[in-house]
């Protein structure tokens, strides 16, 4: 999966700067949420219907390419070298405001089965510090999404 994110990366280097960080960013989103779902080895049904959508919803992908990642994601998980090389985008392309929205979306995917697995919960977390967001606001957007599906 991350082989086929970095690829897209590549692709983007012929584009001009300013749509290469935004799209180099929205791939990140991708390649992060994919994660999530595959954080505890297993992709429910529950999250395989949230996924495509919030993919879609945060990256411009088509419907079509979102499941061509998750197919790669899949196939690929086991290779996977790094988050900083995703979080980096983000960085350089977000505000705080945008990454607290992604940070809500990631949790999204996690509770979407209506259960959170540990190895979910450390990825999050480790996103969030290579995000550079403080732990009361990794905290905020968790219980933000776990009141939001209680409702």
């Amino acid at each position: 999966m991350l082989k086929t994110v970095l690829d897209w990366f590549k692709q983007e280097e012929k584009q001009d700067p300013q749509h290469e960080k935004s799209s180099a960013a929205q791939r990140a989103v991708a390649a992060l949420l994919v994660e999530v779902s595959l954080a505890d080895d297993q992709v429910t049904t529950e999250e395989q219907n949230a996924l495509p959508n919030l993919l879609t919803e945060h990256t411009g992908l088509t419907s079509q390419e979102c499941i061509e990642l998750i197919d790669a994601a899949k196939s690929e998980v086991d290779h996977a070298v790094s988050l900083h090389q995703f979080t980096q985008h983000i960085n350089q392309a977000f505000e705080l405001e945008q990454k607290l929205e992604l940070l809500c979306k990631l949790w999204t995917v996690a509770f979407s089965d209506n259960h959170l697995d540990p190895h979910e919960d450390q990825m999050i977390r480790k996103i969030s510090d290579l995000l550079h967001l403080r732990h009361s606001e990794f905290m905020m957007c968790k219980h933000k999404v776990l009141n939001s599906q209680s409702s």
